[in-house]
C-alpha cells in the first residue's frame, strides 16, 4: 500500500459554543514514512494556532486546546445535618442527653436508628 498525502485538522475553541478548524494537506515523500509527514503535519498545525491566537476573552481558552492535564482539586466533605446529628448522638454518654435528641429522631428514619442503637448500649452498659 502507498500513501500519497496525509491531511490533518484540529478543532480549535476560541469562545463558548465556538470552534475554529484548521487542518493542512500534506505530500508523502518517497523517503518519508506517512507517520512522520502527519507528525509534521500537527506540528505546522499547532503552531499556527499558537501563533495566531484569537483575543483571549476566556481564561479557559486554551485548557483543551492545548491537551493539558486537567487539574485534580482536593475537595473537602461537609458533614450534613443528619451526619453532625448521628455523631452527636454517638457521642451521648447518658440517657439524659440523649433524650435531648428523641424529638429530632422521630422524623428522621437515620436518627432513629442511631438514637435506638445508642439507647441500648447505655440501657445494658
Amino acid at each position: 500500500m502507498s500513501y500519497h498525502k496525509v491531511i490533518y485538522e484540529k478543532l480549535f475553541p476560541y469562545a463558548p459554543y465556538l470552534n475554529e478548524r484548521i487542518g493542512i494537506e500534506i505530500l508523502v515523500e518517497t523517503n518519508q514514512s506517512p507517520a512522520e509527514a502527519l507528525a509534521e503535519a500537527k506540528k505546522i498545525v499547532d503552531e499556527f494556532y499558537l501563533s495566531n491566537l484569537p483575543v483571549q476573552q476566556f481564561e479557559t481558552h486554551s485548557e483543551v486546546a492545548d491537551n493539558k492535564p486537567v487539574p485534580v482539586v482536593q475537595v473537602q466533605k461537609v458533614e450534613s445535618e443528619i451526619e453532625i446529628a448521628v455523631r452527636e448522638i454517638n457521642e451521648c454518654t447518658d440517657m439524659l442527653t440523649l433524650k435531648s435528641y428523641w424529638l429530632r429522631s422521630k422524623g428522621n428514619l437515620v436518627l432513629r436508628e442511631a438514637y435506638k442503637l445508642k439507647e441500648k448500649q447505655l440501657q445494658n452498659g
